[in-house]
């Protein structure tokens, strides 16, 4: 399986285009999340997986998912995980999947966005959080283990930030609008506002946990 997509119940207004102009066109399967689920259905989209507490639907909606989506999973409300992190495992057991396009993972509440964003140092994701893809209508998120990469200007983004989530040593920028050389820090610092000065940039560490985010302005 090369790609599964993933819908959360974020706010729709954080959704990006694709979500609303050509959702049925985005190839790999649906896990849905609480609302996304629903989400899905409202769009001729039968999700593979719905998952969640559903306290955010009714009953009758919650039924219409019972009956149309091939796995329904419903959990209490007071669970350890969120509905995030239920359904990236779930995709994970079921489809094995080279990519995870995450859909509503960084619009809403800033305490889930913060969870998902600190995936990567749960042992339960350490072998695929590299794969995870968080798009919304202003951001994209890819996380980054140690090594060497290219990576290419998303069409749209302005910014490109590279942020490194826990200790990091010898991180590199190296073809970016602003460089940075051979740096070693004990602490999160997110090098924010950078730009691509041409299609690609290429960047390097040697250890940590790298996030780099493409994004753009909010059209008033």
């Amino acid at each position: 399986m090369n790609r599964v997509n993933i819908l959360l119940g974020g706010p729709q207004s954080e959704y990006p285009e694709e979500l609303s102009q050509s959702i049925k066109a985005i190839p790999g399967p649906w896990v849905g999340a609480d609302r996304g689920s629903l989400h899905l259905l409202a769009n001729g989209i039968i999700p593979e997986i719905a998952i969640g507490d559903f306290d955010s639907i009714n009953k009758k909606e919650q039924k219409l998912l019972e009956d149309n989506v091939p796995i329904f999973k419903k959990f209490p409300p007071e669970k350890d995980d969120t509905d995030s992190e239920l359904c990236l495992l779930a995709a994970r057991e079921k489809f094995n999947a080279q990519e995870y396009y995450v859909y509503g993972a960084t619009g809403g509440r800033i305490d889930h966005f913060l969870v998902n964003l600190f995936l990567p140092f749960d042992p339960r994701f350490l072998d695929f959080y590299d794969k995870l893809y968080y798009k919304s209508a202003t951001n994209t998120i890819r996380f980054y283990k140690p090594g060497r990469y290219t990576i290419f200007h998303e069409n749209g983004m302005k910014y490109v930030a590279f942020v490194n989530l826990g200790p990091v040593t010898h991180l590199n920028l190296l073809d970016a609008k602003y460089k940075l050389t051979d740096f070693s820090a004990g602490h999160p610092i997110s090098w924010a506002s950078n730009e691509f000065v041409k299609d690609t940039i290429d960047f390097s560490f040697q250890s940590g946990i790298v996030a780099v985010i493409q994004s753009k302005d909010k059209k008033e």
